[in-house]
């Protein structure tokens, strides 16, 4: 039985319902539509009309899939005035373990704490603010319970030293697609996979003077021992330039002022997939007809994806001017399980450049969390094109229509083109 059902009644019958997980959005027979979903389309499903060939001779990445697994996570929400929550996770990797601290501020975005070397190129593709300092854990934990002390200086300069005990967990949260609770909202749009998951335990906190737990309605403290995937899509900015072998080389950022992370990463392109090896996460995008379908996200040491996005029908080749509006619908699975989250991607040329909005429409939490990704072609000296990959939130954007039902046959191709005027270049 999971442990967390009775308190979950209790919680969501005191108007809680906004912050607790939820099931998935799907079944197993509505998600198997979304495989083999086809080429590219219009929004009535007929196929997309390209006005011109391939910009460049390598993929381009048209958004930024993401994951990571915590296999420990410790989650406090304290009454301090500057932080709405405090978090510290443990990432096992094959042959070491390492830890870090994720302090939320009040606009919910949190920043990273640890003294990893080169702390900007660490999973470099999901750009969340880094504090390079000393982290000492102390760990008195047994084969049933956590004993913890985390011990470092937060990026306001605070000295802060917690301590929790409490049961590890034997069990998923119940249901386990887990609610992001708002943070990191600017950064990722995110989806939580709560594979173990308690709430209770004792936690002492010291935040340059002692703190209290807020309390869940006055009943509950709000300490969390849990085990979890986070996944989804990021912000981003990149290059992409040929490494003369056939894949390409990806520099973050591109032309980002102050961004968190750096790094040039080595794509390979084989049997229409592109793929980054990572010595944490690995990345591979599948493409069929040049067109996004597929992209999964990989931690080294386990063979479950963190991530699969899946897009049915695939994105329109945005190497390719095309004209009008191409509509794809979009499933995320995330840690081996079906459906977390669903939504729209519509894409289209304008002004010379490529617009995808990534448009999430449910669960709660994941839908208001839209992102559009510009892909631009700048010339260089040589006279061949960069693209240029930059993705931001946008809360503008509106749920685009996803087209035709997954299951309705498309129409057959007209003989004429939309009456879209084709972009320039």
């Amino acid at each position: 039985m999971a442990v967390l059902t009775p308190i979950f009644v209790l919680l969501t019958g005191c108007g809680l319902r906004d912050v607790m997980p939820g099931p998935p959005v799907m079944g197993q027979k509505e998600r198997l539509e979304y495989d083999g979903g086809g080429p590219a389309a219009a929004s009535n499903g007929a196929p997309i009309v390209y006005t011109g060939t391939p910009k460049v001779d390598f993929p381009v990445l048209p958004l930024q899939v993401w994951g990571l697994r915590y296999a420990l996570d410790v989650v406090l929400v304290s009454d301090h005035p500057d932080w709405v929550m405090h978090e510290y996770a443990r990432i096992d990797l094959p042959g070491r373990t390492l830890w870090m601290a994720k302090d939320a501020g009040r606009d919910r975005e949190q920043t990273i704490t640890t003294d990893l070397p080169d702390l900007a190129s660490w999973v470099a593709e999901v750009p969340v603010r880094r504090h390079p300092g000393a982290l000492t854990v102390t760990d008195h934990s047994t084969a049933t319970t956590a004993d913890l002390r985390f011990q470092y200086v937060n990026p306001l300069g605070q000295p802060v030293d917690v301590a929790y005990t409490g049961p590890l967990p034997t069990a998923p949260s119940n249901p386990r697609n887990g609610n992001t609770m708002g943070h990191s909202r600017g950064t990722v749009a995110a989806l939580l996979d709560l594979y173990l998951f308690r709430i209770g335990g004792r936690a002492v906190v010291d935040i340059a003077g002692p703190r209290k737990l807020h309390n869940l309605l006055g009943l509950v403290p709000e300490a969390y021992l849990l085990a979890q995937v986070q996944a989804g899509v990021a912000v981003t900015d990149l290059c992409e330039h040929p490494d003369g072998a056939g894949g390409f080389t990806v520099e973050r950022p591109c032309k980002a002022e102050d961004w968190p992370t750096r790094a040039t990463e080595a794509w390979t392109v084989s049997g229409g997939s592109a793929s980054r090896a990572g010595p944490v996460v690995s990345l591979d995008y599948h493409f069929a007809e040049g067109g996004l379908d597929r992209a999964t996200a990989v931690q080294a040491g386990s063979d479950t994806p963190l991530a699969v996005l899946t897009f049915a029908p695939a994105l329109p080749d945005i190497r390719r001017p095309f004209v009008g509006e191409a509509f794809s619908r979009f499933v995320v699975d995330v840690d081996g399980q079906i459906g977390h989250g669903e939504g729209c991607v519509k894409t289209r040329w304008a002004e010379g450049a490529v617009h995808v909005d990534f448009v999430p429409t449910a669960p709660h939490w994941f839908a208001n969390r839209p992102i559009r990704t510009t892909i631009s072609y700048l010339p260089s000296a040589d006279g061949t094109l960069t693209p240029w990959v930059h993705a931001e939130r946008r809360d503008d954007l509106l749920e685009p229509a996803c087209g035709p039902s997954l299951t309705a046959p498309s129409p057959p191709a007209s003989s004429s083109a939309p009456e879209n005027t084709p972009p320039s270049g």
